[in-house]
């Protein structure tokens, strides 16, 4: 007795992947398992039309061809709740609940619904739920590689500002308008790097220098009874005339800047020109008898109140077309000669026409013309300046004037070097000293002291004429090409940030994409996985009433996949 009670709470394991093979062995469901679900899922298909969907919001979510023995039987229960009424008068179901009663019936006819959730376990554990989980993976990664590329973005973004900002620092520009503020910081520049240049070389230590190496070549290297050869000419020249410290536009970047400011005005007049064709009142009124167009004597008309005197009949269409400051005083002056030719005979004119007073009587017809024309030229104001300035352009702007004098002074610099060094030298010390008690004035009146001195100055004027800053702003105003290739630079670091900037709003929309793909994978997983449990708790239960209440346990793979999910 106590051995078949033992038998009796005895587990009896089942084999995941066998199970639906150990049901049909066992005889728990019949061979044709197959055939008589296709059957009731035929029934499903064509029940489910007429399923009465606005009793509950379950049913709006239903899927025909997904509909298994749990779903049947939980719109079963539903039918049955909501429509008590449903039942004969023999307390059989009639109408949706009765079909949907037979549904689950024929489900639990020879327990085929045991068929059913083996193959959907098998479905789920084999292939549903590994997909699900390598999607999200997948997502997982690549939002991570998102997050990656996002920051080396931002850092290179960063960094591209960083650059650019030090270069406009550099140069000292804002970054509004990178190429006239080039050419004004130019203009600026320059003159009090040029001053602090002929400082140093004015400075009494270089002055020193230059007639120590002077007098040395001619107490050294000059023949008795022979003009000593002349020297560091060039830095004599500009230390005894200065060179002009007003800095201009070279001519062929001057020619294409007033190129393109003459193209703006040309378009600023010719809008103003129709605008004030508009509104212009002449007060002109003519009597055609007394005019005669073939160029003859002008007859006199009554004076019209406009200024100008009884003796001109002005046409408004003339005066528009030709409205420039220089084409006024021509037709000015082409007037006056017409009214002076013999053929006219007229006398006695009064020419009261102050040009003052036609520029400001046109300012103030213009007013709305002249603010929208002054906010334009205020930028290449400084240019106009610097153009006005070109006919005392400074020659340290010329690349030979430069060299000339970086050559004198390299020249002093070497000779300055080799003194030092002689002065200097431990190992020809006494033969120095010996030498220096028997040379002249000349070679004794500097110690090594006053000739570093001397050479610290020479390499500051040297270091002034050739650092970096001061060649770039001599080429942005000499050469229209480095101009526009620094332009170019220059806006090239700050269209990468943009471009990256850029690049970060298509970061965004694609990590939106995947988080909405993300969202839609979780749930069908997670709908995937409480499908499995229920289904194995439903055949484990079914199983130990069939085997009078022993418990059944399925056994292998879909534990692990269900724990290892829990787990993560």
């Amino acid at each position: 007795m106590q051995h078949q009670e033992d038998i009796q709470n005895l587990p009896i394991d089942i084999a995941f992947g066998r199970l639906g093979e150990w049901l049909v062995d066992r005889k728990r469901i019949p061979a044709d398992c197959r055939k008589r679900l296709a059957a009731v899922r035929a029934k499903i298909s064509s029940a489910f039309p007429s399923l009465p969907k606005d009793i509950d919001p379950y049913f709006l979510t239903l899927d025909p061809e997904g509909i298994d023995y749990m779903e049947a039987k939980k719109v079963y229960d539903i039918l049955v709740r909501t429509t008590p009424e449903s039942r004969n008068f023999f307390g059989r179901l009639s109408g949706a609940a009765g079909v949907w009663e037979a549904i689950v019936q024929a489900f639990e006819k020879d327990h085929i619904f045991l068929g059913e959730a083996a193959q959907i376990m098998a479905q789920n554990v084999n292939y549903e739920i590994p997909y699900q989980k390598k999607q999200v993976q997948k997502i997982q990664q690549q939002l991570a590689e998102l997050d990656r590329k996002e920051a080396d973005i931002k850092r290179n973004a960063a960094l591209s500002a960083a650059k650019y900002a030090e270069a406009c620092q550099e140069l000292g520009l804002q970054g509004s308008n990178v190429k006239l503020e080039l050419l004004e910081s130019a203009t600026k520049s320059l003159p009090i790097t040029f001053g602090r240049i002929l400082e140093v070389i004015h400075d009494d230590s270089v002055v020193q220098a230059i007639d120590y190496y002077s007098n040395f070549v001619k107490e050294l290297h000059t023949e008795k009874d022979k003009t000593s050869a002349a020297v560091l000419s060039n830095l004599r020249e500009s230390i005894e005339n200065p060179p002009s410290l007003n800095v201009s536009v070279g001519s062929d970047l001057l020619d294409s800047i007033n190129t393109t400011s003459n193209i703006g005005q040309q378009n600023d007049a010719g809008g103003a020109i129709a605008v004030g064709a508009d509104g212009i009142d002449w007060d002109i009124t003519l009597e055609s008898s007394q005019i005669d167009w073939d160029i003859g004597t002008i007859e006199e008309t009554e004076d019209p109140g406009n200024g100008l005197g009884p003796y001109e009949i002005v046409n408004a269409s003339d005066i528009l077309q030709d409205s420039s400051p220089d084409s006024n005083v021509t037709s000015i002056q082409s007037s006056l000669s017409k009214e002076e030719s013999p053929g006219l005979g007229i006398s006695k004119i009064s020419w009261d026409v102050s040009v003052e007073n036609l520029q400001s009587e046109a300012k103030e017809d213009s007013s709305p013309q002249n603010a929208v024309h002054e906010a334009q030229i205020t930028a290449p104001e400084t240019l106009m300046q610097v153009e006005v300035k070109s006919v005392d352009r400074s020659p340290l702007l010329e690349t030979e004037y430069r060299n000339k004098i970086l050559d004198d002074l390299f020249e002093v610099k070497a000779f300055l070097n080799q003194r030092l060094m002689e002065l200097t030298n431990q190992e020809t010390l006494s033969l120095q000293n010996q030498v220096q008690a028997v040379a002249s004035l000349v070679l004794q009146q500097y110690s090594s002291d006053v000739i570093q001195k001397m050479l610290c100055d020479v390499s500051m004027a040297i270091s002034l004429l050739t650092n970096r800053k001061t060649r770039d702003l001599i080429m942005i105003l000499n050469s229209k090409r480095f101009l526009d290739r620094l332009v170019s630079n220059l806006e090239e670091k700050k269209h990468h940030e943009v471009k990256l900037k850029d690049g970060l709003k298509d970061l965004s929309a694609k990590r939106m994409e995947l988080q909405n793909a993300m969202a839609s994978s979780w749930p069908k997983q997670e709908a995937a996985l409480a499908k499995t449990r229920e289904l194995k708790k439903l055949c484990e239960s079914t199983l130990s009433s069939m085997f009078n209440g022993r418990p059944v346990n399925i056994i292998g793979e879909i534990n692990t996949l269900l724990s290892s999910i829990v787990t993560a």
